[in-house]
């Protein structure tokens, strides 16, 4: 029943992702990958090319700065992120370019993103065993429509479990606590800002919140023990969205009126 109301709401198709843009990273594809490997969370020499990877980059403290999806295309790296977290991105991270000649160009290209039927591709960066998730850039939009809408292309990452952050969420969360650990952390490469702490967490297992994807029906009342993280999206009578919660509060949240899964 519940893969059921997974499958129902997740509609194939591909959507222009209008306020998401490209940053090419320039400079040496060696220096280039070594400057990546010492300041994103994901493992740089996993990424193929022609073929993306969801990352972030964090904090000190550990704390998430930005995420973003990493491509590789024709040996060159890219940024893929939302507009509203670029300026914060490249001003993290142009004090460290400079040590290895690496610059960031802000290119013209459009984000296409996709919701297909799993293939066992190398290209998704999301997947599970009914679904993936990709993305393309394209200089122009000549005879592309839109087959999906931004809410359908919202639910098939919230139902992944994969979140985007705004600009107003900075340094408020670390990886292990909105479901990072899973899809945006390497635990086996070397060193990268926040690596110590975010290692100590994943390890001792310190956190005692979940972060959850949560399918409830339209009309469910927000409940105060949950905390939202991101938007809310209504789609086919159900709410989606992602919350985190008390681990030991979960079998609870499962017994409330509306809730229909929770994982």
């Amino acid at each position: 029943m519940k893969k059921d109301i997974h499958n129902k709401l997740i509609e194939f198709g591909s959507i222009h992702l209008e306020n998401w843009l490209v940053v090419d990273i320039v400079g040496d594809e060696l220096k280039v990958e070594e400057f990546l490997q010492g300041q994103v969370t994901s493992d740089i020499s996993l990424l193929s090319d022609k073929c993306s990877q969801l990352s972030s980059v964090c904090d000190h403290k550990g704390r998430v700065i930005a995420d973003f999806i990493i491509t590789k295309i024709n040996k060159t790296y890219k940024f893929v992120l939302a507009s509203t977290l670029k300026d914060i991105l490249i001003n993290e991270l142009e004090p460290f370019s400079k040590f290895y000649k690496v610059q960031f160009k802000i290119t013209n290209e459009h984000v296409i993103g996709i919701i297909s039927e799993r293939s066992n591709s190398k290209e998704p960066f999301l997947s599970n065993k009914f679904f993936e998730i990709s993305i393309y850039t394209k200089e122009n939009l000549d005879k592309f429509n839109n087959s999906i809408n931004s809410s359908q292309w919202e639910a098939a990452n919230k139902i992944l479990g994969n979140l985007y952050l705004k600009s107003s969420d900075t340094e408020k969360y670390r990886p292990l606590e909105i479901n990072y650990d899973e899809l945006r952390v390497s635990f086996d490469k070397g060193c990268y800002r926040g690596q110590e702490i975010v290692a100590r967490m994943k390890y001792l297992g310190v956190d005692r919140r979940k972060f959850c994807t949560f399918i409830t029906e339209k009309n469910f009342k927000l409940h105060e023990d949950i905390k939202i993280v991101g938007e809310v999206i209504e789609l086919d009578n159900n709410k989606i969205f992602n919350g985190i919660i008390k681990r030991d509060s979960l079998s609870n949240m499962q017994n409330l009126d509306g809730i229909i899964d929770i994982y």
